[in-house]
């Protein structure tokens, strides 16, 4: 999901990725339907696709509460997000509205910049012993 990115001077960076993270609680019985949307293949990908920023979403499911779910939305920055709000943004909540009977709470964890490249934190990932 997490690619480098093409930073202000024309170079590629991993710098500039620009990262969106919600929180949300779903009632048992919409799950499944929840995942639909909210999936790399969801309603919400397929919008957000859209703007040639986006570049990708990532669904995860909590392990030890099956009804709790993040989502991680990257862009290569902010300009592109802002980009997509600006264009799309009646699309946009119109597809949250329609959502909204899916999700029991939601909340915006935050928006987050890659302070280290991608690369390096991949290289740490496979670095460290498994427990």
């Amino acid at each position: 999901m997490i690619s480098s990115t093409q930073g202000r001077d024309g170079t590629r960076s991993d710098r500039d990725l620009f990262v969106r993270i919600w929180q949300f609680r779903v009632a048992s019985h919409k799950a499944d339907e929840f995942r639909e949307f909210y999936g790399p293949e969801g309603a919400w990908a397929v919008l957000f696709r859209r703007e040639t920023g986006f570049l990708g979403t990532e669904l995860l499911q909590s392990a030890t509460h099956p009804n709790v779910f993040l989502t991680i939305d990257c862009w290569d920055s902010a300009e592109a997000w802002a980009a997509f709000l600006r264009t799309w943004g009646d699309d946009y909540i119109a597809l949250d509205q329609r959502c909204e009977e899916l999700v029991v709470a939601e909340g915006e964890i935050g928006t987050f910049q890659s302070t280290s490249s991608v690369a390096d934190v991949a290289r740490g990932f496979r670095q460290r012993p498994r427990r």
